[in-house]
């Protein structure tokens, strides 16, 4: 085998269906555990967010606001996973893939707030290396803390490489070589002037990009799936229907292949899930760690919403717009169904709106992951040689726009893989930690 066949039969053994099961009985744990906080605080966590300007005037210089930290969380999770990944779980598991993959992602918000939380609640109590929060901090509490503290810095920093900027510019570069047949190496050549430029200005020239780039990015994708839904209106009773009925097909439970069926859709759309929302990988808990951890359970509600609008309305209106186009079973796959679904309604110019939302989802998730990655590297050369990581990670961006895009997506499994089951130790050795502390807010606010 070559080394992408290799990664790919790696990837597809670490990502099993009893793997997935795990990872959906760990999440339906901590929601019952946590006695449904991503429904019983769903109103709360949105006050939290509309209030959180006024709090973030009182922040500390060199800190992140928690509204910036939020920023720059959604910037990181909706990227070309949700616009090119829901269509990949279609096209490979059916219609149903869409609800398996919702039903994970709202189990998932209850790790979302628990890692945030966790990540904030020992700022100015305790510190380890250069953490002063954020996971490296609570990993390091831990039995074989020092290793499982940098080992979740390793797998931060190569998924911010990875997942952040090759997947991204990739993505990126594929989508405009299609739609305006410019060559790959042109786009790399772009992409690389513009994050070497975003990282030499700083970490404040960072959050001034996303600042910029996440509100544009969800109001145009907003704006633009919504017409297709309003054109195919009458279809989407009928697409809902089929997602749901697909779905839970009571006679998949009798004889090997509907089984099988059953079992590659439920797969398809939890692993799809997992990489769109992120929540159990610990990379939210980074820039929240960055904050002033001045009210820690209410930024925790906060950035459960960062869930909720990547999945239950950016995946859930990208897979609407698929199937009710009737688009999906027409053989193709990735951001080629999204484009066809979008030329139903737009024409010719749906090739270009969808290239330009490729282009400006993976650029914001490049912009937000350079963040993310600089305080993992920092972590671990205790701040030394940050030109080497400027460096490193534009030469990422150019590779990432001229690779195999299956070496690109298998490499990106791999290390979801390790990053997860680091930082969820952390998770189940505070979880009765993040419970009572819960319930003591509640008590005072009740």
């Amino acid at each position: 085998m070559n080394l992408v066949e290799t990664i790919e039969y790696i990837s597809a053994k670490i990502w099993s269906f009893p793997f997935l099961i795990a990872f959906l009985g760990l999440c339906i744990f901590a929601t019952f555990f946590l006695r449904f906080v991503q429904i019983r605080y769903f109103m709360e966590s949105l006050r939290s967010l509309f209030s959180a300007n006024a709090s973030d005037k009182n922040s500390e210089a060199g800190e992140l606001t928690s509204l910036q930290a939020f920023v720059n969380t959604l910037g990181g999770n909706i990227g070309n996973g949700s616009l090119s990944g829901v269509p990949v779980a279609i096209s490979v598991g059916g219609p149903g893939s869409l609800f398996w993959l919702l039903v994970m992602s709202t189990f998932a918000v209850a790790l979302r707030y628990a890692e945030v939380y966790l990540g904030m609640i020992f700022i100015g109590k305790e510190r380890f290396g250069r953490a002063k929060g954020g996971p490296m901090l609570y990993l390091s509490m831990l039995p074989g803390g020092y290793f499982l503290s940098y080992a979740f810095a390793f797998f931060c920093l190569a998924y911010a490489f990875i997942c952040g900027n090759v997947v991204q510019c990739n993505s990126v570069a594929a989508a405009v070589q299609k739609s305006w047949n410019i060559d790959v190496y042109y786009t790399s050549i772009v992409v690389v002037a513009f994050i070497g430029y975003v990282l030499l200005g700083g970490s404040n020239r960072i959050v001034q990009a996303l600042d910029k780039l996440v509100p544009v990015k969800v109001a145009l994708f907003f704006l633009s799936a919504l017409y297709v839904l309003v054109y195919h209106y009458q279809a989407i009773v009928g697409a809902l229907y089929l997602v749901c009925s697909s779905a839970l097909k009571t006679e998949a439970v009798f004889g090997g292949g509907l089984a099988f069926t059953l079992q590659k859709m439920m797969a398809t759309g939890f692993q799809r899930g997992i990489f769109v929302h992120e929540a159990g990988l610990g990379t939210a808990a980074v820039p929240f760690g960055e904050t002033g951890g001045k009210q820690p359970v209410k930024d925790g509600l906060m950035s459960m919403l960062g869930v909720y609008i990547n999945s239950h309305i950016v995946c859930l209106m990208v897979g609407l717009c698929v199937i009710a186009s009737g688009v999906w079973n027409n053989g193709e796959t990735g951001s080629a169904l999204i484009i066809s679904s979008y030329q139903t309604a737009f024409g010719q110019y749906g090739a270009w709106i969808i290239t330009f939302l490729v282009v400006n989802f993976g650029v914001s998730v490049l912009v937000s992951y350079a963040y993310v990655g600089r305080i993992c590297w920092n972590f671990l050369t205790n701040g030394k040689w940050s030109t080497a990581f400027i460096a490193l990670y534009t030469l990422a961006a150019f590779a990432g726009s001229v690779m195999d895009v299956k070496l690109a997506w298998s490499s990106s499994d791999l290390v979801t893989a390790g990053l997860f089951v680091i930082n969820i130790s952390g998770l189940i050795w505070f979880m009765n930690k993040i419970k009572k502390d819960l319930f003591d807010y509640e008590n005072v606010n009740s």
